[in-house]
């Protein structure tokens, strides 16, 4: 069941491409819970998930992986992506050990803005 989504856009020659993030409820599989996410780049949709011992452990580890991989991206290295003008940021809880990577009311919001 879906839990929640978020557009991005990527502001490219050919005009502004959408990027939806979809995050779903963490389901239990086995002895853990998985909790499964998308990501609709230009270049085709990544799906992954994360797993935790309960649903907000795989939803919180589901969250940081999102955000990961859009500061990861090209998109982000190209400051093409953006989610809400004037924001500076994407709006998800980073992990504390890559923190440094935040730019603009990301980085303000975790009190690192310089």
């Amino acid at each position: 069941m879906l839990a929640g989504t978020r557009t991005l856009t990527i502001d490219s020659k050919k005009g502004p491409i959408p990027v939806e993030v979809r995050l779903y409820l963490a389901e239990p599989y086995d002895t853990v819970w998985h909790a499964r996410y998308e990501i609709d780049w230009p270049e085709g949709t990544v799906k992954s998930h994360s797993v935790g011992n309960d649903m907000i452990a795989a939803l919180h580890g589901a969250i940081e992986k999102i955000v990961t991989e859009l500061y990861m991206s090209r998109y982000h290295h190209e400051r093409n992506l953006w989610w809400v003008k004037p924001w500076n940021g994407y709006g998800f809880p980073m992990p504390k050990g890559a923190r440094d990577l935040l730019i603009g009311h990301d980085q303000e919001f975790f009190g690192l803005d310089k």
